[in-house]
């Protein structure tokens, strides 16, 4: 099963080590958008339980400032579930979580806590 992980860069205090027990025993690849916070999560546990690995990145020459979200469907596109560590105000995941609904790919939300809400804002 090929399994997504996308979040929010800002990824606070999650580890790796808070990433993996989601990630389901038949997973045959992780898929990401190699961005900061927890797309390089997503990188360290693959690396740590040696499942294959695969990047999608924004093609900016082809899509220009939308090229995020063109590859945010290509992620969904590719994989049979989408794990959501999300602080709940990132637009990038929303986008992603979205078009979940729209095509009907499975995923799950793990919501953490924000950076903002931590300063009290």
């Amino acid at each position: 099963m090929r399994v997504a992980i996308i979040g929010t860069r800002d990824s606070g205090d999650l580890t790796v080590e808070q990433i993996i027990p989601y990630i389901p025993q038949n997973c045959s690849e992780i898929i990401s958008g190699g961005a900061q916070g927890v797309d390089r999560l997503a990188e360290e546990a693959a690396a740590r339980l040696n499942i294959p690995m695969k990047i999608i990145l924004p093609d900016y020459e082809t899509y220009g400032r939308t090229a995020p979200l063109e590859r945010n469907k290509l992620i969904v596109e590719r994989a049979a579930l989408v794990l959501a560590f999300w602080d709940v105000q990132s637009r990038g995941s929303a986008n992603t979580l979205a078009y979940c609904v729209q095509t009907h790919t499975p995923f799950k939300i793990i919501t953490l806590d924000s950076p903002q809400s931590k300063r009290g804002k």
